[in-house]
């Protein structure tokens, strides 16, 4: 039996409290285009036992709005917004689980400051990557949270890094 053929990540869930300032912030942190919004405050919300029992829900939790946020030629990042009984704040870097997603920028100093403009929190400045696989002169790396909470970060890597010499795989900005 042959395995079945991967091709990538096709996007990102991302739970919002509110979905209308969440496609705005993306838009203007990132220049993100909105693809589609599946549905909003005009239709009626997803909800109940078999809506919960297909995405891991917790009882109660009710869908208000979903939409697809397209960001450069990375995965779509999809936004739900949902209110339910029981929500827990964004995870940190140190909880079990997806804890961020990275954006590859050219230049990272101009996104940091276009990301804060628009209501973001970077964590630190840009700063070299500390990794000896992933190290070189201009190879920075910048954590920031979003305004609701959720953790990503920016990359660039315009230096060859070690890790090539270790294996002939390459990491997707990487490939020729």
């Amino acid at each position: 039996m042959t395995a079945p053929v991967i091709r990538g990540v096709n996007h990102i869930g991302i739970t919002v409290p509110d979905i209308e300032a969440a496609k705005s912030f993306l838009v203007e942190a990132f220049g993100g285009q909105v693809i589609y919004q599946s549905f909003g405050p005009q239709d009626p919300p997803r909800q109940g036992p078999e809506f919960e029992r297909a995405v891991g829900a917790f009882p109660g939790t009710v869908v208000r709005g979903q939409a697809m946020v397209k960001i450069g030629t990375g995965p779509d990042i999809e936004l739900f917004e949902m209110h339910g009984p029981e929500q827990a704040q964004p995870i940190r870097a140190s909880d079990f689980g997806i804890t961020h997603f990275a954006l590859y920028t050219d230049d990272i100093d101009a996104s940091v400051e276009r990301f804060e403009k628009a209501g973001g929190t970077a964590l630190t400045a840009p700063r070299a990557i500390p990794y000896a696989t992933e190290k070189g002169p201009g190879n920075k790396v910048c954590y920031c949270r979003m305004p609701w909470g959720t953790t990503m970060e920016f990359i660039t890597t315009p230096d060859r890094m070690a890790y090539h010499d270790q294996t002939d795989l390459r990491r997707w900005q990487d490939e020729d």
